[in-house]
Formats: C-alpha cells, structure tokens, sequence
C-alpha cells in the first residue's frame, strides 16, 4: 500500500514537471524576437547641403614588406652547428657551410662534391659515397 502511495506521487509529480517544461518551452517558441516593437518610421530626408570642393585623396600607403631571415647566420634553431670546424648556416642551402673549405655539415654528417656526393662523420674523412636522394635538398640543387 504504501509502495503504490510512492509510485502515484512520483507518476502525478512527472506528469506534472512534464506539462510545465512543455509550457515553458511554448511560451519561449511563442514571440518572434525579430519582430519590431512598433510601427518604423522612414527616416527623414536630408537636408540640402552647400556643394563641397572635391576632396583630395591621399596617396595609397605602402607597407614594408615582412623582414625575411638573412642568407646565411650563425646558427640554425633546430641543427646543431658541427662539433669539429667553425661553420655558419645558410638558409637557402639548408645547411652549415664549413668555413675555408668545401664542407657541408648537417645533422651530423658532412658532405662534399668530388664529381659526386660524398659524406663523413668527420671532416677529414674517411669519405664515402652517398645517394643524392640522402643529401639535403638545397645541396643536391648546387650540382
């Protein structure tokens, strides 16, 4: 008995909750928000102005270009610079240009041209053949 006292009162409670979220939900459906208020009215002509002189325009205004990164600098921010010789990074090579000799450096080899791309972990050698597709790309565009 009291089991059927709860499950009516919880059954009229939901039927309750029910009818008032569906009224709620009518009543803000029911306006139109982009209705207006009133009656507009048309704005007033306007009134009649002395005629202007022409208006001289200003010249168009020229913005810098962007500053682009030197041809070459010091250091790269993701290569390390090579152990073994004083070098300098060239941007459009992609890679460290040894100093007073024909070297290369990236990431941890060097390359050389001798009729042919050559690579070692040194830059006395010992040399050995490499594949162009494994030099850099900015290399492989010098020959």
């Amino acid at each position: 008995m009291l089991e059927e006292r709860v499950s009516t009162r919880f059954k009229r409670q939901a039927r309750v909750s029910a009818v008032v979220t569906l009224a709620l939900l009518l009543g803000a459906c029911a306006g139109n928000p982009y209705q207006a208020s009133g009656p507009t009215r048309a704005p007033a002509p306007p009134a009649s102005a002395p005629p202007r002189e022409p208006v001289a325009t200003p010249p168009p205004v020229r913005t810098p270009p962007a500053p682009r990164p030197p041809a070459t600098q010091k250091s790269h921010p993701r290569y390390a610079p090579p152990p073994h010789a004083a070098a300098h990074w060239d941007n459009r090579l992609g890679v460290y240009v040894v100093e007073g000799q024909d070297l290369f450096y990236r990431e941890r080899l060097y390359y050389r041209w001798d009729g042919d791309w050559y690579c070692a972990g040194r830059p006395g050698g010992p040399w050995e053949p490499v594949a162009p597709p494994s030099v850099p790309t900015g290399l492989r565009s010098l020959h």
